[in-house]
């Protein structure tokens, strides 16, 4: 049996099964086994998303945009095919042949700007944990805007091949690695079982306080400093996504 939580979001209560910072057995992962996952993650990835988390510590631009989406769609391969072939950072100069990271900016750069002042307008929160030490109120209206964002993004992240969930994702979290969390195909289908992006933030928000309430670590110091709540929380939903896809094959 897997805990569940009871979250209030803003489309009303929904019950959601806890499963990536907690084991089969309702047990919580012990903190040593959060680090240990964080310190065996690829070296390019950490290397990249600590360069996201620094860059976008202030207020959002459109360069910042452009980089740091450039920086993270390349590495994590999004550049190979689909709508994002061909982007990438080179020397510090943005590729992006298609212009569909301008465009994405056209779309959600307002409602970025907006949602980066109401953040930093949280002086008291620590950055890297802020999505559990704002108010309830205050995180419910985070995870709208986010969701109002992504759904902005779908129409160009969309392909042949493709519905643009996870690269709409990941391009919320190059610019909001505090409060946004990337998430990959399978995460969508097998793991989280949810299209409604803002459920998969108000779940991430409420499994870490659960989590931190039983074992008396904030989960953030299990990885590198300045390491944001989303960010250790993605290594362990790819850490429960290969768990589960291994069973599958036994």
């Amino acid at each position: 049996m897997v805990p569940h939580w009871r979250i209030d979001c803003p489309t009303g209560p929904l019950i959601m099964n806890m499963k990536v910072l907690f084991d089969k057995l309702e047990n919580p992962h012990p903190n040593a086994y959060v680090e240990k996952c964080v310190g065996k993650f690829g070296r390019s990835y950490s290397k990249t998303v600590q360069e996201i988390i620094r860059d976008s510590r202030g207020e959002i631009t459109e360069d910042i945009f452009l980089k740091n989406t450039a920086r993270l769609m390349s590495n994590f391969k999004m550049t190979r095919r689909g709508p994002f072939k061909g982007v990438g950072l080179i020397d510090g100069k943005v590729i992006d042949p298609d212009g569909i990271l301008a465009d994405s900016w056209d779309a959600i750069g307002s409602s970025a700007i907006d949602l980066k002042k109401l953040l930093l307008g949280r002086p008291s929160a620590n950055r890297a944990r802020i999505l559990v030490e704002v108010s309830e109120n205050e995180r419910n209206l985070v995870t709208t805007k986010l969701w109002t964002m992504f759904k902005k993004l779908l129409p160009l992240c969309m392909s042949d091949t493709s519905w643009g969930v996870v690269a709409a994702s990941k391009l919320l979290f190059s610019i909001f690695p505090e409060v946004a969390l990337p998430v990959d195909n399978n995460q969508w289908r097998k793991l989280f079982q949810t299209v409604d992006y803002s459920d998969i933030i108000s779940l991430m928000a409420a499994e870490i306080m659960e989590w931190e309430k039983i074992t008396g670590h904030r989960i953030n110091d299990c990885g590198p400093e300045h390491s944001t709540l989303p960010a250790i929380y993605n290594v362990m939903a790819m850490e429960a996504r290969e768990i589960k896809s291994a069973k599958r094959s036994d």
